[in-house]
């Protein structure tokens, strides 16, 4: 597969979030009541396109830099079992949308993704997970 075709396969999966609101019930890691967020396409203000969304929370002032897994140079598996399906309310795993958690520290060389603690996202039910 081409780095086109990879780009557009994640930027499909993830289109039906941008703009909406994602319920996480538990919350993220660290961050339980922080349970409402914003998912957005990240902006460099440059006029560039970016690989990056944010994920900005609605019960306060917490934000992540979010990138889909395919967009690296990694094997990623999201483990699809019954419970994240009940959860996420969805009927198998190809309705979810996977994304990592970025870290942005003062160079290029200090970024991190978490593959730890993946976020999985069911975009038509607009719930949310944290693994």
């Amino acid at each position: 597969m081409n780095d086109e075709a990879v780009v557009s396969a994640a930027d499909l999966s993830v289109a039906r979030l941008i703009g909406k609101e994602i319920h996480f019930a538990e919350g993220l890691l660290g961050f339980p009541d922080d349970r409402h967020f914003k998912f957005s396409r990240f902006n460099p203000g440059d006029g560039s396109e970016s690989p990056f969304f944010l994920l900005e929370s609605v019960d306060g002032a917490l934000s992540f830099a979010l990138i889909h897994p395919d967009l690296l140079s990694i094997q990623f598996h999201l483990p699809v079992f019954p419970e994240l399906l009940d959860c996420l309310h969805a009927a198998d795993g190809a309705d979810l949308v996977p994304l990592l958690i970025v870290t942005v520290r003062d160079s290029v060389d200090g970024v991190t993704v978490n593959l730890q603690g993946p976020l999985v996202v069911n975009p038509y039910t607009l719930l949310g997970t944290q693994l």
